[in-house]
């Protein structure tokens, strides 16, 4: 959606948010040195050890390589990757507003000698020659069943807004009336068409800066840049191969193979797998990587991690001070050093006489991985990787507290699915919210494919 002050001004917050506010972090970009991957030394800051093993971790790969080939009822990708789109295939727009209307828009659009903003409307856009090109992809989904009002199975692609500007404007006929309202509200997809003939649409136009053209029948577009419309359409595909430097893959698997000479054997396919730098071929109720990938993590159909984790921490136990009704943030430096897989948070517990004066605030997953939860679900799969629980794994800061951050100090949030290899820190928040007195209380993070990890907090409330 392109465009309300309201969401420009929380995604400005949002993006606000991620800077380090003065809570360390920065990086060093100095030559690595033999023991920068060492423990922390005695007497060493948290800043120096943080800087340190960023430096031991720099453009080092992560994961483990590997190749998959899966096949099942309904397998989703998500990413943020690219395909190349050619016909036949089938553009489905979704309705942007409860009228239905389904509209789709080619932005500089070349139609004969012509060049102006194309409008479909339909149900199902039908391209049967030409192609669509490199197009940015959101997810794409391979079912085994066809889709409503089809005959046989298909891959649906969703897009990936990654345009910055503005929807185009256009003055559209009287009769319709609505249209301007979907182009407003549309996402955008960049593609590069190329000789594109479409067909099945119930009413076109052509707006230029001369005037309207009605089209009819079908129409061949020679050349386009952008491809608007609601952010729910799919574009239906016999097959496609998703280049994607960061993936996640999952469903209702029912035989297949992930195979790594670092990965054990193992009878059973994954449910669900997460990963970098893939190109992955898509095809009703298959799946396949065209040669290798960088694998990060998997879970078995079982709900079990394929690969473990190693998470080490650096704090300082020093006891703090917190005056009552107030807070003190204790910085907690960690990393996951195993260069090979994912840390994946299992329970976070807080115990001792001060367990209820602390608290630790917890990161979302990445937007492909949550991606992959919703559409899964929207599916109606029901396989063993979406008990990997997302349930207590809201952010702890509401958007009130957060806009009043821009102003204070932020605690910083501990990510629910460590990324391998990943050096950064979090926060314990202590509150004066108990009587006056001293407290002890211990955080551990429970980790499913971790050994857990304890922190010990002391702390003195006073007036």
């Amino acid at each position: 959606m392109r465009a309300s002050n309201t969401y420009m001004a929380v995604v400005s917050a949002a993006v606000f948010l991620t800077l380090p506010l003065g809570c360390g972090g920065g990086t060093d970009d100095g030559p690595p040195h033999q023991d920068d991957v060492e423990s922390r030394r005695p007497g060493e800051s948290l800043d120096a050890v943080e800087s340190r093993w960023r430096r031991a971790f720099k453009d080092k790969p992560t994961g483990i390589t590997s190749t998959v080939e899966l096949s099942g009822s309904s397998i989703v990708l998500t990413t943020k990757g690219q395909a190349q789109v050619e016909a036949p295939g089938v553009l489905v727009p979704a309705p942007a507003f409860s009228s239905n209307q389904r509209s789709v828009f080619f932005a500089n659009a070349q139609v004969g000698s012509q060049t102006g903003l194309l409008v479909l409307e339909g149900p199902q856009i039908q391209f049967t020659t030409g192609t669509l090109g490199s197009v940015d992809v959101n997810s794409a989904t391979a079912r085994t069943q066809p889709p409503s009002g089809g005959a046989t199975p298909v891959v649906a692609l969703t897009t990936q807004d990654n345009v910055s500007d503005a929807s185009p404007t256009a003055t559209f006929p009287e009769d319709w009336g609505g249209t301007d309202k979907s182009l407003f509200f549309a996402d955008a997809a960049v593609i590069h068409a190329s000789n594109l003939t479409l067909t099945g649409f119930t009413r076109g136009l052509l707006i230029t800066s001369t005037g309207n053209t009605p089209i009819t029948g079908s129409v061949t577009v020679s050349a386009a840049d952008r491809l608007y419309w609601d952010s729910k359409s799919v574009i239906q595909v016999a097959t496609s191969t998703v280049l994607s430097p960061a993936f996640a893959l999952g469903g209702e698997v029912e035989s297949g193979a992930l195979d790594s000479p670092e990965l054990a054997a193992s009878s059973q396919a994954p449910s669900m797998i997460k990963g970098k730098q893939a190109q992955v071929t898509l095809s009703p109720g298959k799946v396949r990587s065209v040669g290798s990938f960088q694998l990060t993590q998997g879970v078995t159909q079982q709900g079990g991690m394929l690969q473990p984790a190693d998470v080490e921490l650096a704090y300082d136990a020093t006891p703090v001070t917190v005056k009552k009704d107030q807070r003190v943030l204790i910085p907690v430096v960690f990393r996951e050093k195993s260069l090979k897989g994912d840390a994946v948070l299992s329970a976070l517990q807080v115990t001792g006489s001060g367990k209820d004066a602390v608290s630790v605030p917890l990161d979302s997953v990445e937007s492909y991985l949550e991606s992959l939860w919703a559409k899964a679900g929207q599916a109606g799969i029901g396989a063993p990787f979406l008990a990997i629980a997302l349930a207590p794994l809201s952010p702890f800061i509401a958007l009130g507290e957060a806009l009043g951050c821009l102003f204070s100090t932020c605690p910083r949030a501990f990510p629910i699915w460590v990324e391998t290899g990943k050096v950064e820190r979090f926060h314990i928040i202590v509150q004066g919210k108990v009587a006056p007195g001293t407290y002890e209380a211990t955080v551990t993070l429970v980790g499913h494919n971790y050994t857990a990890q304890s922190i010990p907090v002391s702390f003195t409330v006073t007036e």
